[in-house]
Parts: structure tokens; C-alpha cells; sequence
């Protein structure tokens, strides 16, 4: 497995609140992270996989070998040692983060 996407809610309108929820009810430690529009953040490999969490916005996850796209209520898991860049979308984005 290198990139995984998935969904963490049933509905189109989810919200941050709904997924800090759903966070806390899994005992998932997350990280908030959140970028203006077009921004471009490079991101190092780790030695966990890591899950990043669609919160608001809208992103592009990229790796060496795929481009990924996150609205609210999607979700993507990254391998361990996969190095990975977040593009923001035209609002920025808040997500979360976990390993």
C-alpha cells in the first residue's frame, strides 16, 4: 500500500466538528494542519504510515507516484517511507494528521 483514499463520512456537508468527533470516539491523536490557498507543502517521509484527514477545503496529495484529491469527509492513508507534498485548493484546507 502506498496511497490509500477513503471516505470518514456518509455525507457530502461534513463538517470539522463532526470529525474531531469521530477523532476522539476512534482515540485517533491527530494534528491540526491548515493552508491558505495555492499553497504548496512538502512533506518528509516517516517511518509510520500516515492518514491525513479532510476537514474544509479542498487539497492534492502528490507522491512520486500518484496525485490524490481531498474534499471534506475524504481521507488518505500514505505508506510509511513515502515522501508526500499537500497542494491547498483555491480556499485553503484544514486537515489533520495522524501515524
Amino acid at each position: 500500500m502506498n496511497v490509500q483514499k477513503f471516505r470518514w463520512s456518509r455525507v457530502y456537508e461534513s463538517s470539522e466538528e463532526e470529525l474531531t468527533a469521530l477523532l476522539q470516539a476512534r482515540n485517533i491523536k491527530a494534528t491540526r494542519i491548515a493552508a491558505e490557498a495555492s499553497s504548496e507543502q512538502p512533506q518528509p517521509a516517516t517511518k509510520r504510515d500516515t492518514t491525513i484527514w479532510c476537514a474544509e477545503g479542498s487539497l492534492v496529495v502528490h507522491t512520486s507516484s500518484t496525485s490524490t484529491s481531498l474534499q471534506p469527509g475524504d481521507a488518505v492513508r500514505i505508506g510509511a517511507d513515502t515522501g508526500y507534498d499537500l497542494n491547498a485548493g483555491i480556499s485553503g484546507y484544514v486537515c489533520y494528521v495522524s501515524s
